[in-house]
């Protein structure tokens, strides 16, 4: 190889002496102790760590490593999802010389025995129990680490296993892939100079917490000073929500697969107001598949700060080690680029001979960046890492990558596709024989064949399977669906009788794709006529861009292979073409055409049941219907109801377990008593479930390992019949259930009664439906003292508990409305004789112990926003302020009395000052006129629309206004002071019953001002 080619395919750099990843994060500690390192954004709370504080945390759990056995190169499952564990225990396992290889939680229970089988670890690191045929897990909570000083000391040498990522296999069987230190440190050091790094990096890990791309988001930050930005695991990458993670923190470096970029494109394209969010960014890294030249330079153009990388290289090679900073002289061929620092690439034919410039071959990689290989797996170890001939080049070995590329006139690598049949969806490297295999174990599949497409301007997974007739294509995906990742689920499947095969009695590949793209074409949509509904034009977009040709107003978009890319794209073309006002989350919570139309039109054409507005479907709603009484009188024929039940209950039905005052409930029922917790939550599946259960309880610091055998949770939906439970496990859960705690409900003060009504209406008479069926139990509804607000502030007295909401004044709010609806049909079924008992909730507010806030409650949102703005309407603003943990032992009080049926008020009976909030760093809030209040909050609200102050703007001016003319509400109206509206007679003597007493609220505000980052005091009467 003459000296030219060499220079154009690597080159040699001094990056200083060798030192593993953690030698460099623990030096960038001691120079820096006290900047913040990494952040992880949960649903509702916000944890930050200082890098003194994070390798002290670091270093306890290493310690905690060492004393359960594990040793240097062992390997080390982290089966974890994004969360600050997830950082923590990379760093631990390498500090103690081990290895760390990063698992999905949400993988299938036979692809997590397959990883096992591979890597046989002395254990796995996890945040909750694994299934018995795994290894002992080893429960991680970054609170309960015990922090130390006192480092490992060990220093992996460069040849050293530093971590493995799990690639698809061939025979089904996934791979190992083993990195070196040399790798990654190598990786970091080029990174730090080609981004010329100043330590206010600000890294946002955008990949899949299972990906090597992760691992340099995660950990080289950590390296310069920076500062590392974890999300939240999503089901579905939401990119609204990623730019308002990237405008939340400032994010200056992330990386996105090219398919992902584009329809991050299409989102600036659609919103401008997007665009300022992101302008933030300098520097952006597109790799995992071959880049989109159009988006690129379109985003270029919308942020001209940034300066896009593309990046490449496979997993064997340390994440990535080819180069190329994208110009507009690039043009529609955007190289792969140069190797990076101490790396090399040749272009040789398949005798390892290297080919000159301009010829493609398959692209070979040598240098520092090579790894050891697949674990356990010498044969294909040695298929691709083999020896290298080029003394030119450092290293024993080349890895093979099966890419192939040729090297042009400028010197740069460019990509011309794959060796052999490997692909890359959405960033995801696919092997198709490991598809294959895993529909080939479907009952009726005599054969399948997996390929990939490009049909609206993505690359799709597509599944053909010979089979029988009786098997489904639905049928065919939902077998996938339970043994692949999804990631890996084909986007299509079909069924065919036979495979065409060619002469040589193989199956012919190039007839079958032919076969494929017919049935696509086939039946393409034509456009839908001018009066079409609002359903079938929201159809006909879905089936555009899902390319099924057959999918109908009824189909549910996310079960025929919709995911959030596709969910972005629907939106803006609803948007545009359709002619609708749609947001993403609109499509997640109405996931058919029929559904999601109702939802955007019903509003301004109500459906006919609505005739005569709001008002009167409330009434309709309000009758209780014979079926409900039947269940009632059958419920209390032959005696009591609930007399023989367990007190406490041993098994309780929970609904609303992941929300702010469900969660503190679910934490009290399980650390006050014995029972179990079957907890219906939202979510895609039964495992989905259980992680956001898991999720809400570790963010608000109350998770304990132990509760996870007591926590059954079940994927369900409040407003659907039976929650969404197959009848058999309906049947089943009324019979073992001892108690019914309703405390889900939509809250949401921007949505009218309708909205609410499917949760909170038609999911009440469920949870009725569910406490009387089977052996009745008693219900526990969780409501609010704003169904009586209005009509007690309306005639100036103090309603008792024993207070009728059917002979009161409707409330305002379309929240409020449709509890009282609810309340209405519960105390008619007390009245018959049902078990119903109801709390009727104050205000719920940060307890001592976390200080965290209802981030969506209006309470929150106003003392966040004087804070911000250091000015408050000057006006009393007066209510309760009931931390939550002591509303929750409230309600597992009631649940655990030996007699149902009661209704209480549950709030502290002394008034606070809402408006009596001071800011941090000054003499303290400024009162000032509402409108003055209004304008500096209106301000506040356009510099960012998605922000917590434009949420709390639209929620004040969608309020009645305070005089004729005027543009804000009655700021004195505005919270309802409950302890001057209300008594708790009842509530008083369940308090004394269970010794529980109000504790001082000083801690509580205390915790909440540490959450608001500012010293907060509240004046109270």
């Amino acid at each position: 190889m003459s000296e030219a080619t060499l220079q154009s395919a690597g080159r040699r750099a001094d990056l200083g002496p060798y030192k593993p990843v953690t030698a460099l994060i623990e030096e960038q500690t001691d120079r820096t102790p006290h900047r913040p390192a990494l952040t992880h954004r949960g649903e509702e709370t916000e944890t930050t760590l200082t890098y003194a504080e994070f390798d002290a945390l670091a270093n306890g759990l290493a310690a905690e490593l060492t004393s359960c056995g594990v040793r240097e190169g062992d390997m080390v499952p982290v089966v974890i999802g994004n969360s600050v564990e997830l950082a923590l225990c990379t760093v631990a396992v390498m500090k103690i010389g081990a290895v760390f290889t990063l698992c999905d939680p949400a993988w299938p229970e036979e692809r997590l025995r397959a990883v096992f089988t591979v890597l046989r670890p002395p254990l796995a690191l996890t945040s909750a129990p694994l299934a018995s045929t795994g290894p002992r897990a080893h429960l991680v909570s970054w609170r309960d680490i015990a922090p130390s000083r006192e480092r490992p000391g060990v220093r992996p040498g460069p040849d050293s296993p530093a971590y493995g990522v799990f690639t698809s296999g061939t025979t089904g069987v996934p791979k190992c892939a083993v990195n070196l230190h040399r790798g990654l440190s190598n990786r970091f050091r080029f990174m730090t100079r080609w981004f010329a790094a100043t330590g206010d990096e600000v890294v946002l890990q955008n990949s899949r917490h299972t990906f090597d791309s992760a691992i340099w988001q995660m950990l080289w930050p950590l390296t310069t000073g920076g500062r590392t930005v974890i999300p939240e695991q999503g089901e579905f990458l939401d990119l609204e929500r990623t730019v308002e993670t990237i405008a939340h923190h400032r994010v200056t470096v992330t990386d996105f697969v090219p398919a992902i970029l584009a329809m991050l494109v299409a989102l600036l394209e659609a919103d401008p107001s997007a665009v300022d969010k992101v302008s933030s960014l300098r520097h952006l890294v597109v790799g995992g598949e071959e880049i989109i030249p159009r988006a690129v330079h379109r985003l270029r153009e919308l942020v001209p700060a940034l300066t896009v990388t593309n990046g490449y290289g496979p997993s064997e090679t340390s994440i990535g080690m080819v180069f190329h900073r994208v110009t507009e002289d690039d043009g529609d061929h955007i190289p792969l680029g140069s190797p990076i620092d101490n790396c090399w690439t040749v272009v040789a034919d398949e005798d390892l001979r290297p080919l000159p410039p301009g010829t493609t071959g398959e692209i070979l990689v040598g240098g520092e960046c090579v790894g050891a290989g697949y674990l356990g797996d010498p044969a294909r170890t040695a298929e691709v890492f083999v020896p290298n001939p080029f003394p030119e080049i450092p290293g024993r070995v080349l890895y093979r990558t099966g890419d192939l590329g040729r090297i042009g006139t400028d010197g740069l690598l460019r990509f011309g596709g794959r060796r052999d049949r490997q692909a890359k969806v959405d960033g995801v490297r696919i092997e198709p024989a490991e598809i294959e295999t895993a529909g080939e174990g479907c009952p009726g599949v005599v054969q399948a064949k997996a390929m990939t497409l490009r049909r609206g301007g993505r690359t799709r997974l597509v599944l053909v399977a010979a089979a029988d007739e009786s098997l489904t294509p639905a049928a065919l995906r939902d077998h996938l669906r339970g043994v692949l990742p999804r990631v890996q689920v084909p986007q299509h499947c079909f069924v065919l009788q036979a495979l065409p095969l060619s002469d040589t009695g193989k199956v012919d590949l190039r007839a079958l794709r032919d076969v494929v793209e017919e049935k696509l074409d086939s039946e393409a949509d034509s456009a839908p006529p001018a009066d079409a509904s609002a359903a079938e034009r929201i159809a006909h977009v879905m089936r555009t861009v899902l390319a099924l040709p057959r999918f109908g107003t009824e189909d549910d978009f996310f079960a025929h292979g919709g995911d959030s890319l596709t969910a972005l794209s629907v939106v803006i073309r609803i948007r545009d073409g359709a002619g609708l006002p749609v947001v993403l989350s609109d499509l997640y919570g109405h996931r058919t055409p029929e559904l999601l139309a109702e939802a955007l039109t019903g509003p301004a054409a109500p459906p006919p049941d609505a005739a005569g507005g709001d008002e009167a479907l409330m009434a309709r709603d309000a009758v209780f219907s014979e079926e409900l009484a039947g269940l009632v009188a059958q419920a209390v024929r032959g005696g009591t109801p609930c007399a023989d039940r367990p007190v406490p209950p041993r098994n309780v039905l929970v609904t609303g377990a992941t929300g702010f005052v469900g969660t503190r409930t679910l934490h009290t029922l399980l650390t006050t008593t014995g029972a179990r917790a079957v907890c219906v939550v939202r979510a895609p599946d039964d495992a989905a479930a259980a992680r956001r259960v898991l999720r809400a309880l570790e963010d608000h610091g109350l998770w304990d390992p132990t509760f996870a055998a007591r926590i059954d949770a079940r994927s369900g939906e409040l407003g659907s019949p039976r929650f969404g439970l197959a009848a058999a496990e309906w049947d089943r859960l009324t019979a073992e259930c001892d108690a019914v705690l309703h405390i889900g409900a939509l809250v949401n003060f921007l949505l009218d009664y309708r909205a609410h009504r499917p949760a909170n209406v038609l999911g009440t008479t469920e949870a009725l439906r569910f406490a009387l069926t089977g052996r009745p139990k008693p219900l526990h509804h969780v409501s609010t003292l704003g169904v009586l607000d209005r009509h007690a502030a309306d005639h100036g007295r103090r309603l008792g508990e024993d207070c009728d909401p059917g002979t009161v004044t409707p409330p305002f709010s379309g929240y409020s409305r449709s509890k009282w609806v609810a309340e209405r049909l519960l105390l008619e079924a007390a009245r018959l004789g049902a078990p119903v008992t109801v709390y009727r909730l104050g205000e719920a507010m940060p307890a001592a112990d976390n200080g965290l806030p209802n981030a969506k409650a209006l309470t929150h949102l106003l003392l966040s926003a004087f804070h911000r703005l250091g000015v408050r309407p000057d006006v009393p603003m007066l209510s309760d302020w009931t931390p939550v943990d002591e509303a929750a032992a409230r309600l597992v009080a009631g649940v655990c009395e030996p007699a149902a049926g009661a209704v209480y008020h549950v709030y502290r009976d002394r008034s606070v000052d809402f408006a009596g909030v001071e800011a941090a760093g000054g003499p303290g809030t400024r009162a000032v006129p509402p409108g003055e209040f209004m304008a500096a909050l209106q301000a506040l609200a356009e510099t960012d629309r998605q922000s917590d102050a434009a949420l709390l703007h639209a929620m004040l001016t969608s309020l009645p206004a305070a005089a004729p003319g005027c543009a804000f509400p009655d700021f004195r109206r505005l919270l309802a002071d409950n302890p001057a509206l209300f008594t708790r007679h009842a509530c008083a003597a369940l308090d004394a019953r269970h010794a529980l007493r109000d504790a001082s609220l000083e801690p509580a505000l205390a915790a909440y001002r540490t959450t608001l980052g500012a010293p907060v005091a509240l004046s109270r009467s």
